[in-house]
């Protein structure tokens, strides 16, 4: 008995510590991977997306993120779609840039791939690569031919299977940019954004001009400008209608029209209010932020300044 009793202690003991040592080189090299997995997504990011400071990622499902890519004064210069899917051998995870709509591919990169070696792996070969940067999705895949439009590219000799799947990979990517955009598009209809800004201000009404709107008061004068932008919030994107005054200098108001700024509007009024009459550009960190919703009210501050910036451009 006391034989078997130490062949069990000793087993124990062997367990308890080969499992203490495999749970603290987990606990050791988690933060590494976490690291070194973000390094990899803002090395392909930078890649894809040309002018790339800063960026916020929005997770779509398990297979795919959106990333807005952000100039070095915050301004969104386009997007970037990190996304899985089924390529010959195994999955394929590709970073998609796209322009600021999504109607045009910036480039890929191929993060993740298992494909046959010398054959299908050759997708991550820069002459492959380049061939997306510039075309219009849906992209279709030739073989032996030469490509005569922007929607297609040739495919690599003996991987068609191969060339396939980062093509479908890529329009799928385009397909989950568009759905998520149009996803955010402001009020449904202008009649809609007619009657959200009559709301907010009885005594002026709103003109379109072109990509902007005129706030006017009474006997038709100018007494600022509109204009819907958008920024990528914590759970979906967020649409505003900024209200200026005419020398661009205050905020006169701020008009939820979508995104959890408007379905959770309540939540935010507090903080909207407290915009107004305020100068741009604005900065979070000079603002009284309610604890618990920073990153939306960080989009907010975010749409803010690029349709201050989209203003200045428009009225020149």
């Amino acid at each position: 008995m006391n034989k078997e009793f130490k062949m069990v202690f000793v087993l124990t003991l062997v367990i308890v510590i080969a499992g203490g040592i495999l749970a603290y080189t987990y606990v050791a090299t988690q933060r590494d991977i976490e690291k070194n997995l973000e390094n990899a997504k803002k090395k392909a990011l930078l890649a894809v997306v040309n002018g790339t400071s800063d960026y916020q990622e929005v997770k779509i499902n398990d297979h795919a993120s959106i990333f807005a890519a952000k100039d070095a004064q915050g301004n969104v210069i386009g997007y970037g779609v990190m996304i899985e899917g089924a390529g010959f051998q195994g999955p394929i995870k590709v970073m998609v840039g796209f322009n600021n709509d999504g109607s045009e591919v910036l480039g890929i990169e191929i993060l993740e791939n298992v494909e046959t070696p010398g054959l299908g792996n050759r997708i991550v070969e820069d002459w492959f690569k380049k061939q997306f940067a510039g075309k219009t999705p849906p992209i279709e895949v030739l073989k032996g031919k030469t490509p005569e439009t922007k929607s297609q590219i040739q495919a690599i000799t003996g991987a068609t299977i191969s060339s396939r799947s980062v093509a479908n990979i890529v329009n799928a990517a385009a397909q989950a940019l568009r759905n998520y955009l149009s996803g955010a598009g402001g009020a449904s209809t202008e009649k809609d954004l007619q009657t959200s800004f009559a709301n907010c201000f009885p005594n002026a009404k709103l003109e379109k001009a072109g990509n902007y709107y005129l706030i006017k008061g009474k006997e038709n004068t100018l007494i600022g400008y509109g204009v819907i932008s958008k920024a990528l919030g914590y759970s979906d994107t967020i649409s505003i209608l900024l209200a200026m005054d005419k020398d661009l200098k205050k905020i006169l108001g701020i008009i939820p029209l979508a995104g959890e700024v408007m379905s959770e509007r309540t939540k935010f009024d507090g903080f909207l209010k407290s915009l107004i009459n305020k100068a741009v550009p604005l900065k979070l960190s000079d603002l009284d932020v309610a604890s618990g919703a920073t990153v939306t009210q960080d989009a907010i501050v975010s749409a803010i300044n690029n349709g201050y910036e989209n203003l200045k451009k428009e009225i020149k």
